[in-house]
Parts: C-alpha cells; sequence; structure tokens
C-alpha cells in the first residue's frame, strides 16, 4: 500500500449493524506521536508526513463533520482543522480558533462546546454524537482522539487532495531502539502476538526525533493506556521510558487517573453523566478550585469566596438588597426570605418573567405563556407557528414537531431544532429567530436570544 492509500484509509470505518460500545478502541481513531493511526476498527500503522490530510469525515442527520490535520517537521500535529456545519474551528500555534477568531475555554457554541478535560482539551458536538479530544504540548499537539458515541453509522470516504508541491510523505524507517524493545517486554501479556507489530510502530515513530520526549512518550502512553490500569506495563512505564509526569500550574498537582472536571468553589461535587476518568490536573486532597480567582488557586470549601454582580465576598460577609439580606458562607449565599411579591408581565412584545427577567418576543408567533398541569403544580406549553404551516411545542417533558417527538434532531426548511445538552433544546428558526428550551426543569425555561 502506498503512503498516499495510508492517509486516505486513515480512519474511516464502513459498519454495517452495531458497534460493541464496550470496547472504546474500537469506536475511537487515535493519531499520536510523529505519525502513528489507531483507526477505528483494525491495527494501528505508521505515516511519516507533513502534508494535510484527511483524517475522518461523515454525514449525519443532513450535518456533514470533516477533520484535517497536519503534522509539521518535529513530528508533532501543528493544524488541526474541524468543519461541522460549516463552522471551521482551527487548532493551530496553541490557539482555538472558531471562524478565524481566537476563543478562550470553556467555549460555547451553538454547534459545539470546547472545555478542559483533564490535562487535555474537548471539543463535544452539540448536533453530531461525537467528541474530539487532544493534548496541547510546546511545538503542537501530540496526540488527538475522535470519539463516535454512536453505533449506527460511519462512512467510508476515497478521496483526499494532497498537495504534492509543497509537502512530503515518507517510508517508514525502522531502526532498532533499546527503549522501544524494552518497554514492551512487558507489555507481552496485553500486547501478545501483536507485540512485534507495535515495536516496528515505536522504531518507526522514534526515528530522526529520539531527542524529543513528546514524542516519544505520547507514543508510550496511549500504549498503557490500552493496556489498561490493572495491567503490569501501567505501573512501570513512566519508570522505563523516563518520561516525567506533566507539570501542573498554580498550586494544582498532576494525578495520573482522576476526575476530568475540577472540584471547584462554584461546584464543589462536580457530577456529570458518563464523566471519564483521565489525567488530569486536581488541588490537593482536601481542597477545591478558587475559580473567582485569576490564578489557580486551590482552598477549602469553608474559604471559598462568593460572588454577586461582579464583586467578590468573603466567607462572613453580607450583602442587602430592597427586598432580601445575604450572607456568604463557604462560596454559597443564604438569604433571607425574599419580602417583595413577584409576578409575570406581558406588555406586547415584552415580557417580564416571575423571576425579574426581561425578554422581547416576535409578534409572529402564539404564545400560550402557562397552564393548569394539576392541582397545586404548574406546567408551561408553548407553541411556536411559522406561517400557519409548522407547529412545535414545548412541555415539560417533551418536545414534538406536529405530533412527532423530537428525541435529537429536526431539520426543515424553516426551522432547525435540537437538543443541544441532556437538559437544553436550541431553535432556530429561518427568519433569524433563536430560543433555548429547558423542558426538564420543574418549571420550563424559555429562553429567546
Amino acid at each position: 500500500m502506498t503512503p498516499q492509500q495510508w492517509m486516505l484509509s486513515v480512519c474511516f470505518l464502513l459498519v454495517s449493524g452495531t458497534i460493541n460500545l464496550t470496547l472504546l478502541r474500537s469506536v475511537t481513531c487515535r493519531t499520536f506521536g510523529s505519525g502513528v493511526i489507531q483507526p477505528f476498527k483494525g491495527l494501528g500503522y505508521y505515516v511519516r508526513s507533513n502534508c494535510p490530510f484527511t483524517l475522518t469525515r461523515f454525514t449525519h442527520n443532513r450535518v456533514e463533520y470533516d477533520i484535517t490535520i497536519q503534522r509539521g517537521d518535529n513530528g508533532l500535529l501543528v493544524q488541526v482543522e474541524i468543519t461541522m456545519n460549516k463552522v471551521r474551528t482551527v487548532l493551530q500555534n496553541g490557539s482555538i480558533l472558531v471562524e478565524k477568531k481566537s476563543v478562550s475555554l470553556p467555549y460555547d457554541h451553538t454547534y459545539q462546546h470546547i472545555f478542559q478535560y483533564g490535562i487535555y482539551t474537548r471539543l463535544r458536538s452539540s448536533l453530531l454524537p461525537l467528541s474530539v479530544t487532544w493534548r496541547s504540548v510546546p511545538g503542537g499537539i501530540d496526540s488527538l482522539w475522535v470519539r463516535d458515541l454512536k453505533s449506527n453509522k460511519q462512512q467510508l470516504i476515497t478521496e483526499s487532495t494532497l498537495n504534492q508541491e509543497t509537502c512530503q510523505t515518507r517510508d517508514p524507517v525502522f531502526v532498532t531502539n533499546r527503549v522501544c524493545r524494552e518497554f514492551f517486554s512487558y507489555t507481552l501479556e496485553c500486547l501478545q502476538v501483536k507485540t512485534p507489530h507495535y515495536i516496528q510502530l515505536c522504531e518507526a515513530n522514534f526515528y530522526s526525533y529520539e531527542k524529543s520526549k513528546y514524542v516519544g512518550c505520547a507514543f508510550f502512553k496511549e500504549i498503557a493506556l490500552h493496556c489498561g490500569n490493572n495491567s503490569y506495563v501501567w505501573q512501570k512505564w513512566r519508570a522505563i521510558t523516563k518520561c516525567a509526569e506533566p507539570t501542573c500550574p498554580g498550586d494544582l498537582v498532576y494525578k495520573e487517573e482522576g476526575d476530568a472536571f475540577i472540584p471547584s468553589c462554584s461546584n464543589p461535587n462536580p457530577s456529570f453523566s458518563g464523566q471519564a476518568i483521565t489525567s488530569t490536573c486536581v488541588c490537593p486532597k482536601g481542597k477545591v478550585l478558587d475559580d473567582h480567582a485569576e490564578d489557580l488557586h486551590c482552598v477549602s470549601v469553608p474559604s471559598c469566596p462568593c460572588v454577586f454582580s461582579g464583586r467578590t465576598y468573603l466567607t462572613g460577609d453580607i450583602r442587602k438588597t430592597k427586598c432580601q439580606a445575604c450572607i456568604c458562607d463557604g462560596g454559597r449565599w443564604h438569604c433571607s426570605e425574599n419580602s417583595c411579591l413577584g409576578g409575570c408581565h406581558i406588555e406586547g412584545q415584552f415580557v417580564t418573567t416571575f423571576d425579574g427577567k426581561k425578554y422581547v418576543v416576535p409578534g409572529k408567533c402564539t404564545y400560550v405563556s402557562r397552564s393548569p398541569d394539576f392541582p397545586g403544580k404548574m406546567s408551561l406549553i408553548m407553541h411556536i407557528i411559522w406561517n400557519l404551516q409548522e407547529m412545535y411545542t414545548f412541555t415539560h417533558n417533551m418536545v414534538k414537531f406536529e405530533d412527532q417527538e423530537i428525541t435529537e434532531l429536526h431539520q426543515s426548511d424553516r426551522a432547525l431544532v435540537f437538543w443541544q445538552s441532556s437538559m437544553y433544546v436550541e431553535v432556530h428558526t429561518s427568519f433569524g429567530m433563536k430560543i433555548q428550551v429547558q423542558p426538564y426543569h420543574k418549571n420550563p425555561n424559555i429562553t429567546e436570544f
């Protein structure tokens, strides 16, 4: 197989039926080191090239997704382009650009969320069942994972444009490497008959990059992850390879296996469904991150400050308003009963809700602001009608188009309706209106923006 053919078959997989989701690597494409590629299915292989090429591409519910990567002369990924529904995200020079604008983390976009995930960065699609995770190091990206979270689709791509005039693709060179041989002597139980194949990958990965700690260590860690935390090599791989643990900023300390999201003053007990254990930087035991401070400083929970209207209050501080008084207690406000009566006001297109928020709603829509559900409780039902041809109904636990429930995504010529997360639904109309709905709240929230 020629190098060009190798690149055309990088991470593509044509699937009929389902994938066993318990086998993580069967639904994850990875590229790491100086050119090792582990496709969605089958053995990994090595490609040495500084050409840009397509890593994966597919279409789901009429939404196109495309990932293109390019390595530099140092072997690391120097540019990654992620295009989803025509929104282009570029990873380059340690920066993240969305539609040519630099963004900071966490970043929330209509179609994607980008956030810190342990020592990695993760992009999670809102429209597609897919996430991209990478680790930035000086000089580029040493590992990148594309994980497909569904099991009923992948399209085989047979075309990829390579500019042969400005880049080079070389055949891999296999030179005996002592560290590779010693490392894989500890993986025989895990890799078994595949061991010689992985030794070749290791030696090809190392060739001419022997002095790069990122190229070699990224490779060894991926193999250790593949073997799992109960394997012998997992306990020994850093000592064998002399790969140092990553350094963490501020008060944070490195943990090989820990929560992807750091407990903080704002959220001391983060709980996310399906949250993975990963390599991460965390606060020392008994402390949380003071996410209200500029530096990465860890404090005990009772010492957490509170924030209101951009101002920081220490534990014990009191703030008073016309209707109530509140005291800061370990990052949480404890307030007296609100003495002011709340109300909902609708004046033409202007709506003020019970919590004092103000909205302007389009006059062309028909709304039912709220209606009785059963004695003692209220539920909100909202109808949106475009040109009297399409009706969407939002209740306390369901979203429907006409009589059909929307469980993932619905797209027509007039509107795009999709679940942005497990709690929120977004509606984008052809005439520019955007609405965010929280159906599962006991009193569903509607936000128009």
